[in-house]
């Protein structure tokens, strides 16, 4: 190896996910080149998403939707900037969404709770959200059980926003 790193390799049967730890004493281009590489690379296997505005189609990374919902049978995906439409349905959206980022609220509701400001728990069996667009959107029922496992799962993983 060089002088600038060694890589170490840890295969354990049963690990959740790849995992990348950077031990330095200090950080600097290196390290921030390296970071960067690692986020391309990560990035480039989460599929983007093909969306319309208006007849212009468009692909939009998974990291700047906020929400997809179903309006008027058409499937909307939002950013904290632009409304677009795909013409695919939200189970097939669902499908290839990254599903550490991604939770489906109700029949007609997936959000990015990387997105989320808060959740408000006051109200009773289901919950308030908070968008980063000012988009505010309920927790179905049956659906919260799902929402507070991916919060406890995000707790584990470190998610930032």
């Amino acid at each position: 190896m060089s002088d600038l790193l060694d890589i170490k390799l840890i295969i354990e049967k049963g690990w959740p996910k790849l995992t990348v730890t950077i031990k330095c004493s200090e950080r600097n281009g290196d390290v921030d080149g390296i970071i960067t590489a690692v986020q391309e690379y990560a990035n480039n296997k989460v599929p983007a998403i093909s969306v319309y505005k208006k007849d212009n189609l468009v692909m939009l990374s998974q990291k700047q939707i906020v929400r997809l919902y179903i309006e008027k049978r058409k499937v909307m995906v939002q950013t904290e900037d632009n409304l677009y439409e795909t013409k695919k349905t939200l189970r097939e959206v669902e499908e290839i969404l990254d599903a550490d980022k991604f939770v489906r609220i109700s029949q007609s509701e997936i959000i990015n709770i990387r997105k989320v400001v808060s959740f408000d728990f006051s109200f009773a069996g289901t919950i308030g959200v908070e968008l980063k667009n000012g988009e505010r959107t309920f927790v179905a029922r049956r659906r919260v059980k799902y929402v507070k496992e991916a919060l406890e799962k995000g707790d584990k993983d470190g998610y930032e926003n």
